[in-house]
């Protein structure tokens, strides 16, 4: 089912369990953060605020891919985003992801859109209208872009780019952000506009149908419109809007949308926030500024929040899935005999687990070096590559393998002076951190393949040491042993 904006989504949630109508006045100075931090915590349904202080006329809708505790359904708000069912586990949505994004489908135009139903121009333009909250303490500003995605387009080519980049109101009509210069974003504008003496023209959309902001924060690849990548994954195509200034299209459906363009080399502080590492990160610094030229918004219009830090928030939910696919993809592409590729969340898209078969010596060392050597696992710090005999989406699984398979010196592989991301990482030194500069690590979960087979141990479990027969025999009379259904 492919969600027409979301409302429908939002509906969706409710009916299955996954939403909370909170009616008590909120402060959205820090309650609503505070609230949303704690949903994170206890797997709670994601809320929807719709009494707000100091502002009538608008929502907040949080934590909009976060976990879920009900038994089962860990990724039901995940699965949901993507038309499966609320069960689905991680390797369903991986393989959904992957398959789907081979056929995309192109977005179509059309003349209006509820995103215009209240447009805003010249001095009537005012991002305090809106229920921006004040996130976590420590916040350099009220941050209205956490679960949105950003617009931009080359200079040189028909090529849109659609990402995810914090944005803090700096007053009614301007904005900050970090535009790191590896990004696409920043690639644009450090690359390009800002060399060229150019404005770079941008369109913010906040609060769209689901995959929308999913696709905002994966790797698609440079030149390739994640609109189109979004159409595949609905299995039909995005309806999109002309921007009111600029050229710019937006899902048509959008809750509020927010124009304008970023000029070059002005700058402004803009940080600190608490960041996707889980630390409060990106100090305070002179970043570029978004400044507002026109605002549209639906009626009783609904602000999407996703409140980054210690996992698994939003970020970590929707990027662990999407990055383990697209490393799956890239793996699979040169022909290695992958199992599955799973980036944990709790890892915060820095670390990478492999299951593969091992044809050859130091095969571990060629996977880890093809995942260091692609966008999606440029900064997978830590790669640990397993036999395909474990689950790599089983943690349990995994700590074994690394503590019996992985030789404590031979198994251990490091890369030194490798690239890093300078402004958020909490383990860089000073000196690292000036540099950009990071180190990645192996480690090798597999037995050597010129080991004799009777020096391999055999693993002891349920699936190894009991013949197929009396593994079957056991499980079909499971309840009849007087144990619960599982």
């Amino acid at each position: 089912m492919a969600f027409n904006d979301l409302r429908e989504f939002i509906n969706k949630l409710e009916q299955e369990g996954e939403l909370c109508r909170i009616q008590e006045e909120v402060d959205w100075n820090l309650e609503i953060g505070g609230i949303i931090r704690r949903v994170y915590d206890l797997g709670a349904p994601a809320p929807l605020f719709e009494n707000i202080k100091d502002y009538t006329g608008f929502r907040i809708f949080g934590a909009p891919a976060g976990f879920s505790s009900i038994p089962k359904r860990k990724f039901a708000r995940l699965a949901l985003s993507y038309g499966l069912t609320p069960n689905a586990d991680a390797e369903e949505i991986i393989e959904n992801y992957l398959a789907k994004k081979k056929n995309p489908i192109k977005p179509v135009m059309v003349k209006g859109g509820h995103c215009k139903e209240n447009v805003l121009l010249g001095d009537d333009i005012d991002l305090f209208k809106f229920p921006v909250p004040f996130i976590h303490e420590g916040d350099g500003g009220r941050y209205i872009g956490t679960w949105h995605t950003v617009a931009t387009k080359d200079p040189d080519s028909d090529w849109v780019n659609w990402g995810m980049y914090r944005l803090m109101v700096h007053d009614k009509n301007s904005m900050g952000g970090v535009l790191v210069p590896h990004q696409n974003i920043g690639m644009m504008y450090y690359g390009k506009y800002e060399p060229g003496n150019m404005t770079m023209p941008f369109a913010a959309a906040l609060g769209t149908e689901p995959i929308t902001p999913l696709m905002g924060c994966s790797f698609i690849p440079v030149g390739v419109s994640e609109a189109d990548i979004i159409g595949g994954l609905r299995g039909e195509p995005l309806e999109l809007v002309k921007c009111e200034t600029n050229d710019l299209y937006v899902p048509a459906s959008t809750e509020i949308v927010i124009e304008g363009e970023v000029r070059p080399f002005e700058r402004r502080d803009e940080g600190p926030f608490g960041e996707y590492v889980g630390y409060r990160a990106g100090m305070k610094s002179p970043k570029p500024v978004y400044r507002v030229k026109a605002i549209t918004f639906r009626n009783n219009a609904i602000l999407p929040v996703s409140n980054m830090g210690v996992p698994v928030d939003d970020g970590a939910a929707a990027m662990h899935l999407t990055v383990s696919g697209d490393i799956l993809e890239q793996l699979r592409s040169v022909n290695f005999p992958v199992r599955m590729v799973y980036c944990p969340p709790h890892a915060v898209t820095h670390m990478a687990v492999v299951s593969t078969k091992v044809p050859y010596p130091n095969f571990a060392k060629k996977v880890a070096h093809a995942v260091w050597g692609n966008r999606p696992g440029e900064f997978m710090y830590y790669v640990i590559v397993v036999e395909d005999d474990v689950d790599v989406t089983n943690f349990d699984e995994v700590l074994h393998s690394l503590t019996t398979r992985c030789h404590p010196q031979r198994g251990i592989y490091s890369v030194p002076n490798a690239p890093a991301y300078p402004v958020l990482l909490p383990f860089l030194d000073p000196d690292d951190r000036a540099r950009g500069k990071g180190a990645y690590v192996l480690f090798d979960c597999t037995f050597p393949t010129d080991w004799p087979k009777e020096a391999i141990p055999v693993k002891a479990s349920f699936d190894v040491l009991w013949p197929e027969d009396i593994q079957d025999k056991i499980l079909k009379k499971w309840t009849k042993y007087g144990f619960k259904d599982i």
